[in-house]
């Protein structure tokens, strides 16, 4: 909980840094060079670490999202969506053999303010996420006994992060976000449409 809240005061402040630099009465915004209002970007990434897994992960957080900037009371902000893929095991502590696979499919909805950078290579970013991470699982012989362990359900899964692209080219970029959700770091490859 700490880390969370840690996380979320160092995010806050970057927002609101952010948005005092604005010029009062501005109604323009200003996005980065990189990522211009209208644009839209795709990306796929995995992830590392995850809220609310069963066990050990088997497959780390995979995730495919798309970003569209608009200007909304003249400050870059992106709008999009987010659906992700992992999978996890729990070992029975009475054979080793006898294990539960759990798969996690998210659905979500991702916004982020952009931080103005006169670079055509770097888009800076911090935003939040909000979806609904749909856990199903596997029990070996199909049974599952009411007494001892029962297998999980869906949950609401929320998240902010930072995080920024690097453009390799004008329509290709390497991105990293850092924070709280489908993965704690996120690393993948960007695609501007």
């Amino acid at each position: 909980m700490k880390k969370i809240s840690i996380l979320a005061i160092l995010f806050f402040c970057m927002l609101t840094s952010g948005l005092i630099a604005q010029e009062t009465g501005q109604k323009i915004a200003e996005y980065p060079v990189a990522f211009q209002p209208g644009e839209k970007i795709v990306q796929a990434g995995l992830g590392f670490g995850m809220m609310g897994v069963y066990g050990d992960v088997v497959i780390p957080p995979l995730s495919v999202s798309i970003d569209i900037a608009k200007e909304i009371e003249g400050f870059p902000i992106s709008f999009g969506g987010i659906i992700g893929l992992a999978k996890s095991e729990y070992d029975w502590y009475y054979r080793d053999d006898y294990k539960w696979t759990y798969t996690y499919f998210l659905l979500g909805g991702r916004a982020a303010y952009h931080l103005k950078l006169k670079s055509e290579k770097i888009d800076p970013y911090g935003g939040l996420m909000l979806g609904y991470n749909i856990v199903s699982y596997k029990e070996p012989l199909g049974w599952v006994s009411t007494n001892s362990y029962s297998g999980g359900s869906s949950y609401l899964m929320y998240g902010f992060y930072a995080g920024a692209r690097y453009f390799i080219n004008p329509k290709m970029a390497v991105y990293v976000e850092l924070g709280y959700g489908f993965g704690y770091l996120n690393l993948g490859i960007s695609y501007k449409l």
